[in-house]
């Protein structure tokens, strides 16, 4: 794939337009899917000339991973932000999945942008989970060592199963009417006790 290039905004009035340009490009991608979505569609609803999209990306395809960037960055930020003063790995995990459910609940379309990237592109998708599940391992590993986790696990397996419970745990929550906070932090528990305890009961001898 060609480098696509990214301007940020120097002025206010700059900002201006950038914001209404990701905001523009972010519904219509979550609605109406990226091959869909042309950049007249965009400037459109954003009310800027197509001249203005062009000063900040050089193409659809460049706003796209723009706003696919900005939503790993939002869920890492939101779950360093409910772990950074947790020391427990089982408190971080649930922590971390409830912030990540409270994120997706609220912005429910960034599940539809980062799974349309399959259909995009393949590669970004694959790189978007690979990625993911590398920070993953990293932050794993100190809590193997430490005996918190079980170092008869294969850590990238892991990072793909708690992904796994992530993503589809907040659907659970997207798909529910009017789900509460309450609601979240059901499903937190839940997923924790399974987490601790597995699905199997060990047989009676």
């Amino acid at each position: 794939m060609n480098k696509q290039e990214i301007r940020l905004p120097k002025t206010k009035v700059g900002q201006k337009s950038f914001k209404k340009i990701i905001k523009s490009g972010k519904t219509l991608f979550g609605k109406a899917g990226y091959n869909s979505t042309s950049i007249n569609d965009i400037i459109s609803k954003a009310k800027v000339a197509a001249g203005t999209f062009y000063i900040y990306f050089d193409s659809k395809l460049a706003l796209y991973l723009y706003l696919l960037d900005e939503y790993r960055l939002n869920i890492r930020r939101a779950a360093n932000e409910a772990t950074k003063n947790l020391k427990n790995r089982y408190e971080m995990e649930k922590a971390g999945l409830k912030a990540f459910i409270m994120y997706v609940k609220e912005d429910p379309l960034a599940y539809k942008l980062v799974w349309e990237s399959l259909f995009v592109d393949p590669e970004i998708f694959k790189e978007y989970y690979t990625n993911f599940a590398a920070s993953y391992i990293h932050h794993l590993q100190p809590f193997v060592v430490s005996g918190e986790i079980r170092d008869d696990i294969d850590l990238e397996t892991v990072s793909y199963i708690l992904m796994g419970i992530s993503n589809f745990v907040g659907l659970q929550i997207v798909f529910k009417e009017n789900a509460t906070e309450e609601d979240v932090d059901y499903v937190v528990c839940e997923s924790m006790k399974l987490l601790n305890e597995g699905i199997f009961k060990k047989p009676k001898t």
